[in-house]
Order: C-alpha cells, then sequence, then structure tokens
C-alpha cells in the first residue's frame, strides 16, 4: 500500500505539489484579506436596566438646566498634563474606562459634574481599586464625580438635591 501511494506521488508529483501551492495561496489570501463583513454586531443598549431606571429620573431632575450624556469614555472626559512624565502610562489609564453618566453646560457643553452608578459590582477588591484610582483622577481634574448607589427606584427631587450639593448651587 505504502509503495503504490509512492507510485502515485511520482507520477502525479506535478499535480500534487500544483494542488498544495494552490492551497496555501488560499490559505494566505484568506488570512490577509478584508472579511465582507466585520465581526461587529449591535448591543441591545447603550446602558444597563439599572442605569436606564436611573436616566429615567435623571432626566426629570435635571430639567433643561444640563445635557446628559451617557457612557462616556474617561479619557474624553480627562486629559494627562502636558509635559508630565510617564505620560502614555498615564493615558492608558484612563482609556479603556467609562463614566455612566455626565451633566455638561447645555451652551457650551463643558462638563459639570460625573455620575456614576454603584452596583454591588463595585464591592469586588479589583473595583475598590479602579473607583479609588477614578476618584482621584476627577478630584485632580477639579471635575465632582457623585456616586449614587443602584437602587430599585429614584426620586427626582433627591436627584437634584445630590446634584446640586455636588455643584455647591
Amino acid at each position: 500500500m505504502l509503495e503504490q501511494l509512492f507510485q502515485f506521488a511520482q507520477q502525479y508529483w506535478p499535480l500534487l505539489t500544483g494542488g498544495a501551492v494552490a492551497i496555501a495561496v488560499m490559505m494566505l489570501l484568506r488570512m490577509y484579506s478584508e472579511p465582507a463583513r466585520l465581526p461587529y454586531e449591535p448591543r441591545k443598549s447603550l446602558v444597563t436596566r439599572s442605569e436606564l431606571r436611573f436616566y429615567k429620573s435623571l432626566r426629570k431632575a435635571v430639567l433643561d438646566d444640563w445635557e446628559i450624556f451617557a457612557m462616556v469614555r474617561i479619557a474624553d472626559l480627562l486629559k494627562v498634563t502636558a509635559n508630565t512624565a510617564k505620560r502614555r502610562t498615564w493615558l492608558n489609564k484612563i482609556l479603556s474606562k467609562h463614566i455612566d453618566f455626565v451633566l455638561c453646560d447645555p451652551n457650551t457643553l463643558e462638563v459639570v459634574v460625573a455620575i456614576e452608578l454603584d452596583d454591588v459590582s463595585h464591592d469586588r477588591p479589583e473595583r475598590i481599586e479602579r473607583d479609588k484610582f477614578v476618584n482621584l483622577a476627577f478630584d485632580s481634574a477639579e471635575i465632582p464625580l457623585l456616586r449614587i448607589p443602584v437602587e430599585t427606584s429614584y426620586k427626582a427631587r433627591e436627584i437634584r438635591s445630590l446634584i446640586e450639593d455636588a455643584l455647591e448651587l
């Protein structure tokens, strides 16, 4: 059997070599060509159910005084001070983190206050460390950061009061 296979390979080596080359070329083309569709699909919602519940109360609380933005990257809110040593390291620390909600001045879109909803995940050790860092970052940038525990319901009046306290109004 092995001898027959060897004779077949000797007789048809150009065809076998050509086939192997064709398969290798097809594999390389497949690896390096753009797929017809990229591997993305839509998220169901920008926010979680808990965040949506809070957002609805937040809308009532802010009236037309501030614009609300959800799920904002911290790197879009803060920048690393020019000429900082290890600048890229400090930037990397904020690139993949986000804030749940940001209130901005409706005329200038200047950030007025950031809001984080704290659920049970904020009790995990790594999340506690992350939260400490975020608190220090916002404090350094002199942007108020409100931390509000996740609740089953919210009162717009209470949210408004928390915002005004943070802004010292």
